[in-house]
């Protein structure tokens, strides 16, 4: 009886979305039909997986269900609202269920927790004036380490959010890659210093609840109790805790529906854990899994190339991605520019012939890739639209450059002077100089400084501050590469082969220097460009979108441009180096990533390679298994078979181990980490001189070398 009612509910909801002109396949509609025998849904890019999700609620509400015995979960709050907006829309004349993220679920039961037992919830980092997880690590890192890059701070708190998200054991947490030597120590300390401050983070919510749902049966069976049935939208994004909570609230799996796709998870870095929906019929005997395999999104052309590309994707449930619609010529294509002059120049010409409501998505791996393209639209006076995310800005990255660059422009900013540090060029000494001298322009006081200590090299870079305010910027950039240590380390690190995102920030700074004539304008477009990363233009429907390509999950785009499609950027360093020792997994999560931004694209997709004005930067190896053709003797893109090289032999490293680095001088290795070093040098200011390298790329760039023992 109850079957017939809930066929006879998902009939009209079915007939209510057909009355507003949705057109339905079976597989979506028999994804609306409900039932509660639990339910894996595998829907490819562009199925309309929310359609069919905002279906069965409808279906489950038309069949007598009540709207508080339904319970929505998807992965991020923008999900959420979509799904609540789709809703409303289609269906205004029913009531609307929750809509929620497993965060808020999990919130609310902390607060029916708190209210039972007269307790108070933990206030979260980052709210209401609260320190936010990244300054808390940041305490905790410096008063152990001094002075860390803000990236290794990042990285160490990744690694605490990975630890609880894949419910790791500490050994387990010990064998994470991690930028900072001690992992473990790292995470004892922050979850110290929180609990010091009587706060908690967003993974410690996820973590409660499952000890509350554990250790409260009370607790776990009132909510159990509350929701007969369970929707949990990008189920491939959930983390392995967040299946767990899930599991627990329906053990059996009794009116449980997931909606998600393996090969578009992407978000392993937070945690993401696909195994989950590989392992659904194992968790849930009996389960069914269907699929909507039919996109209506794409040209045929770009899903052919997209369909063969994602079956190298191992770890996958056998599906195809079926085009409805017509084909259309060139919607697919590789563009690789002289210069980044004439990428831009592309652009600018593909947004002029835009006609009437349609959109361009210009996708990125790397933020910095943003920085050159919001420059050009600001001057071209074009609107768009940029997610507001956490950019690295390519001041942070090039600081010293930047810095030096200021102080010829600023030659009186006595604290820019005083916070400057470019090894071997200003050691420790002459800065102790430099600060007892009386105020005044930084070249007298750099001259008078190198005087008093016989210093040649802030001798040079004294000539060099008084010369840089005459020169281009471009010509500036050369000089300080040429005649400062600190400009060949930079440079050294742009060429080395193992280094693209040095490349690359190298490459965009160029880019900033060739469009000014003088250092004034230079570092006001930068601050210009920059600051439009912190305050995006408040445009509500552009025609034209700014995105890393994990913010653009979700979206589409009449045309999409993917930048980035470099070796080392897209298939990223780290993957790369990880796939040469057979370890996987990161790096079919960047096939899923690059996967993830061609399916953006509804009418043409341009794959943009390097410049070839610059050879530092090589073309993605994922480009040509794009565009390989499939045969029957050839079922997935060769990405494996191209030949390694050989870089020199690594010597073996130890604590205790005397190095001499190309620009930071003498040091000795105090801690290694696989191909991590740890290395305190000599010459460096305190607070500065403890540094965090990567073996392979030192030696491949030959920056550091044994060093030799003084003669008896």
């Amino acid at each position: 009886m109850e079957q017939t009612a809930m066929q006879q509910a998902a009939a009209q909801a079915i007939r209510l979305l057909e009355e507003q002109g949705v057109r339905l396949t079976p597989a979506q509609r028999q994804g609306i039909l409900p039932s509660r025998q639990p339910t894996l849904m595998l829907a490819v890019p562009g199925s309309g997986k929310t359609t069919v999700l905002v279906g069965r609620v409808a279906a489950l509400l038309l069949a007598g269900v009540q709207p508080e015995r339904i319970l929505n979960l998807t992965f991020s709050r923008e999900s959420a609202r979509d799904m609540a907006i789709r809703f409303e829309r289609f269906f205004p004349q029913l009531p609307a269920p929750r809509f929620s993220t497993i965060h808020s679920l999990c919130y609310s039961v902390l607060n029916l927790y708190a209210r039972r037992t007269g307790r108070t919830i933990p206030p979260l980092t980052g709210s209401d004036g609260q320190p936010s997880g990244l300054q808390i690590m940041g305490e905790v890192v410096r008063r152990r380490d001094g002075f860390v890059e803000d990236e290794d701070l990042e990285d160490a708190l990744n690694l605490v959010g990975l630890s609880k998200n894949l419910m790791l054991s500490r050994e387990e947490t010990a064998d994470l890659p991690c930028a900072l030597p001690h992992p473990l120590e790292l995470l004892d300390g922050y979850q110290q210093r929180k609990n010091e401050l009587g706060l908690m983070d967003y993974d410690d919510m996820l973590l409660y609840t499952l000890t509350f749902f554990q250790k409260l049966p009370w607790l776990l069976q009132r909510m159990q109790e509350q929701y007969d049935f369970i929707q949990l939208d990008e189920s491939q994004d959930v983390s392995r805790v967040q299946l767990e909570l899930v599991k627990m609230l329906k053990p059996q799996g009794d009116g449980l529906f997931l909606v998600g796709d393996e090969d578009q998870s992407i978000y392993g870095f937070r945690g993401a854990w696909p195994r989950g929906i590989l392992d659904f019929e194992a968790l849930f005997p009996g389960g069914a899994v269907l699929k909507m395999e039919d996109n209506f999104r794409s040209r045929p052309e770009i899903l052919h190339c997209c369909d063969h590309f994602i079956r190298m994707n191992r770890e996958r449930y056998p599906k195809t991605i079926r085009p409805s619609r017509e084909g259309r010529a060139r919607a697919v294509k590789r563009f690789q520019p002289a210069t980044p002059e004439e990428l831009a120049g592309a652009l600018l010409e593909q947004i002029a012939v835009l006609g009437p409501g349609e959109t361009v998505g210009i996708l990125y791996r790397s933020s910095l890739s943003a920085l050159p393209v919001i420059d050009l639209l600001l001057e071209a006076e074009i609107p768009f639209r940029l997610p507001s995310s956490s950019i690295r800005l390519v001041r942070h990255h090039l600081k010293q450059l930047h810095n030096l660059f200021q102080l010829a422009v600023h030659p009186e900013d006595g604290e820019l002077l005083l916070s400057l540090h470019v090894p071997r060029d200003l050691d420790g000494p002459v800065m102790d100089q430099i600060a007892a001298l009386p105020p005044g322009p930084a070249p007298d006081r750099i001259e008078k400084a190198a005087e008093i200590l016989d210093d040649e090299p802030a001798q040079k870079l004294s000539a060099l501050l008084r010369r840089l305010p005459t020169l281009s910027p471009e010509k500036a950039m050369a000089a300080v590469q040429r005649e400062t240590s600190y400009g060949r380390y930079f440079l050294a690190r742009s060429l080395a082969p193992a280094d693209a995102i040095a490349a690359l920030r190298t490459s965009i700074y160029r880019q900033f220097c060739r469009r000014t004539r003088t250092l004034p304008q230079l570092l006001e477009r930068l601050e210009r460009a920059e600051a439009v990363l912190h305050q995006p233009p408040p445009v509500m429907k552009p025609a034209v979108s700014l995105s890393t390509i994990h913010a653009a999950k979700g979206l589409e785009f009449d045309h999409v441009w993917m930048l980035d499609c470099c070796e080392g950027i897209l298939p990223g360093r780290i993957p790369l180096e990880r796939m040469q020792s057979s370890q996987t997994g990161a790096f079919f999560e960047e096939v899923r990533l690059f996967y993830v931004g061609a399916t953006r694209a509804r009418e043409t997709l341009t794959l943009v390679l390097p410049a070839a004005s610059e050879p530092s930067l090589r073309p993605s190896r994922f480009v040509e298994a794009f565009f390989e053709t499939p045969s029957p003797k050839k079922k997935t893109p060769r990405l494996f078979s191209r030949p390694k090289k050989e870089l020199p032999p690594l010597p073996p490293m130890e604590q205790g181990l005397r190095i001499c680095h190309r620009s930071f001088g003498p040091g000795q290795v105090t801690g290694v980490e696989g191909d991590l070093l740890r290395v305190v040098f000599d010459r460096l200011a305190p607070g500065e001189n403890m540094k965090t390298l990567s073996l392979s790329c030192c030696i491949s760039a030959g920056l550091i070398q044994l060093e030799k023992p003084n003669a008896p």
